[in-house]
């Protein structure tokens, strides 16, 4: 199995590494370094299992795994030699266990969400007249109701392909196909 991408704080985790070139059975170690834009430094122990390593991880051991993008590290060694194989991009999800808030809508859920409700401010407003103004020379231009409606569009396609991967993810049909069996 490969290395997870996204893990949640909070939960047990574990997955089991095949590296040919660094078999630990030729001596080698495999650990990692989690590191984070701001919080504490996660180090992570690998066991050997024949030529491979395994990672397990605890609930115990994530719990205080700051959520948000983190760095992951792997690092091969055999005394002298250490080599650092990888620095991927990994997302932390909050413990949803002991979190008193969530908001789980993707960034261009919100993004639709703040475009709907501009929207609906600059109706509101009476705005959908004026273009904009000057004062004092200093010029204040609005968005068109054209601009805010195209960028709804804009999230709206956002979301519907965001949702049609996950759909696909979790084992569904890609959108627009139609399947049967004869």
């Amino acid at each position: 199995m490969d290395q997870p991408t996204t893990f949640r704080a909070g939960d047990s985790v574990a997955w089991t590494v095949s590296l040919p070139d660094y078999p630990a059975s030729a001596g080698w170690t495999l650990r990692y370094r989690l590191l984070f834009p701001t919080g504490t430094l996660q180090t992570i122990a690998t066991t050997a299992s024949g030529d491979d390593f395994t990672v397990a991880q605890s609930a115990v051991d994530t719990a205080d795994w700051t959520p948000g993008k983190a760095t992951l590290v792997s690092i091969v060694e055999n005394s002298p030699q250490s080599i650092t194989l990888a620095a991927d991009v990994v997302t932390i999800l909050p413990d949803l266990k002991v979190a008193t808030t969530h908001d789980g809508r993707t960034a261009n859920e919100k993004a639709l969400a703040d475009a709907e409700a501009a929207l609906a401010a600059y109706v509101a407003a009476g705005q959908m007249h004026v273009e904009g103004y000057e004062i004092a020379g200093r010029v204040m231009k609005f968005r068109t109701l054209q601009d805010i409606k195209d960028l709804i569009d804009h999230y709206k396609f956002q979301v519907s392909r965001d949702n049609a991967l996950k759909n696909l993810y979790a084992g569904g049909s890609p959108p627009g196909r139609v399947h049967y069996r004869g």
